[in-house]
């Protein structure tokens, strides 16, 4: 059984997670959480379906070894390729996925059930959220697009310029096309670019972030497991495969609270 003063587990390719982080620091402020960011294999969107899932499985195997009480994987390239294996790898540990809440809050959201995800490639190649979107209702239609350097534009910092907007605005001018009524933001990286998509998509069309959804669902789970944490002591450890200061910086971006110390790990 695990320890309900233990800390949640949220890993992601890069600094991308932190969106999620910082919904679930709003949601949750009283637990502890170990971040991971694998920014030595960054970006996962343009690997193949069997690295992430190598990837993935050593940074859940060491997250149950550090005795995570729950794992979020803030990356919807995961969630879409390797969650059901992840699973399996993780007992009693539950894990949370993106494409899966994404999905749910979609649904709630969108009225004429013409929905949009913007995503990474590989992501969309997959058709994950549509696949997912579907399987809750066959009466939905789902556009895709992938886009790396969305991504990219994100991970170096420059979410709010000029060139974001024009990039963003190219690349969905496809599914807006369609007449569509809701915009998933189906790459953890995307809420930064929140503002800048909105501007693009107008008021017509509402965006929507799965983080929102993912930590309805912890909170769930938490509570009715009593894994809610009760002790005053909330650790926040920030851990990355890539290099410590760049990650650092970007954090400061990024992240609602202030980051005191990244860690270099090997995995």
């Amino acid at each position: 059984m695990a320890d309900k003063n233990s800390f949640i587990g949220v890993f992601d390719s890069g600094v991308g997670g932190l969106g999620v982080l910082n919904t679930l620091l709003k949601i949750l402020p009283d637990e502890s959480y170990l971040y991971v960011a694998d920014s030595a294999h960054f970006p996962y969107g343009t690997k193949s379906a069997e690295q992430i899932r190598n990837y993935s499985e050593k940074i859940v195997r060491f997250l149950l070894k550090k005795n995570a009480k729950a794992i979020v994987v803030a990356c919807n390239t995961v969630s879409s390729v390797a969650l059901p294996y992840l699973r399996e790898i993780s007992g009693d540990i539950p894990i949370f996925g993106m494409v899966q809440s994404g999905a749910k809050i979609a649904l709630k959201t969108t009225n004429n059930l013409r929905i949009g995800v913007v995503s990474t490639p590989l992501t969309a190649k997959m058709h994950a959220y549509k696949n997912e979107i579907m399987s809750l209702n066959e009466s939905a239609e789902v556009f895709e697009v992938g886009s790396q350097e969305l991504v990219n534009l994100v991970e170096d910092g420059n979410a709010h310029k000029k060139k974001a907007y024009l990039l963003a605005k190219n690349k969905l001018s496809g599914v807006l096309s369609k007449k569509i009524d809701t915009l998933v933001l189906g790459c953890t990286h995307f809420p930064f670019l929140y503002k800048v998509v909105k501007k693009v998509v107008g008021s017509e069309v509402k965006v929507v972030d799965p983080a929102a959804e993912v930590g309805k669902e912890l909170t769930q789970f938490l509570m009715e497991n009593n894994l809610t944490s009760d002790t005053k002591e909330r650790g926040r450890i920030f851990l990355t495969t890539g290099d410590t200061k760049n990650f650092f910086d970007k954090a400061k971006l990024f992240l609602s609270i202030s980051v005191k110390d990244v860690e270099h790990i090997d995995l």
